[in-house]
């Protein structure tokens, strides 16, 4: 008997996945438990959708066992298992732990949850190519000159045809263009930009948490940014700048602006906080 919310039809799934109707109530965690797999795969192989934004009715698609771990291998919590006592015994911190299953609570794990860890050493040493053994007389043969790499002729004009730009992504005024570096987390771009959590989910919603890949293109909000401005003009408050001086300035009421800023407290009307004007 199928779950209740599972289903095969609906939403455009890739291959072998299917498709799930979300319930009330339901959360990333609990449908990565209910099922079998990760908030990581969920994620992945949901780009764009912010779980913590659906709403009953709206589909998603259900990972197979393939997407469970895009980085490392599965893991399934045994009776006892605790987050800190699993990061234990594969030497690794709870903090390292924590990045490649985003969404997971950390004090709520259950018997038979599917969790997100580092490859085994093991796995990774018999993956090593062979060693070729050295000849009796201690060389490697020469490759025959039919063996070396071609060269390319040089056209006749001289000069070798310019390669074509690689397209770059457009970002938002106000936004910087950039790039992850290898080894960064999710938490490493909001701490180098200074922005919170949503404003970097809303302005990049391509990039997924627990499974950033070097060398993606992002837009990083300005420094202080909390929210996004969707069709409003954003500003960065200045020194001596308070709540009222705001409302004076932009002819509005202070009402108007905290309407605009759900996320503010009136106190947050500070020094280099990036707010939503109209």
């Amino acid at each position: 008997m199928e779950q209740q919310g599972r289903r095969a039809i609906g939403r455009v799934c890739p291959r072998g996945a299917e498709s799930y109707t979300w319930q009330e109530g339901d959360t990333a965690e609990r449908i990565a438990r209910t099922y079998a797999t990760t908030v990581q795969a969920l994620q992945v192989i949901n780009p764009g959708v912010d779980f913590a934004t659906l709403t009953a009715g709206e589909e998603i698609c259900l990972p197979n066992f393939i997407y469970t771990c895009i980085s490392g291998q599965p893991y399934v919590v045994e009776d006892g298992d605790t987050f800190a006592s699993i990061a234990a015994r594969l030497d690794i911190t709870t903090f390292e732990l924590a990045e490649r299953n985003p969404g997971v609570s950390q004090n709520n794990l259950t018997v038979g949850q599917v969790l997100c860890v580092p490859a085994k050493a093991d796995d990774a040493d018999d993956a090593q190519t062979p060693a070729i053994p050295l000849p009796d007389d201690g060389e490697y043969p020469a490759l025959p000159d039919d063996a070396q790499t071609p060269v390319i002729p040089l056209p006749d004009d001289g000069e070798y045809p310019a390669l074509p730009d690689t397209p770059t992504r457009v970002c938002p005024s106000g936004y910087t263009l950039s790039a992850v570096q290898s080894g960064q987390s999710y938490a490493d771009l909001l701490v180098q930009h200074n922005v919170s959590y949503r404003a970097m989910r809303s302005a990049n919603p391509q990039l997924m948490p627990g499974y950033l890949i070097a060398g993606t293109a992002y837009c990083a909000p300005p420094s202080g940014t909390r929210q996004t401005c969707a069709g409003l003009r954003s500003y960065t408050i200045q020194p001596r700048e308070t709540l009222d001086t705001l409302a004076v300035r932009f002819r509005t009421t202070r009402g108007r602006l905290l309407s605009l800023n759900p996320t503010l407290l009136p106190s947050d009307f500070s020094s280099g906080t990036v707010i939503c004007i109209g």
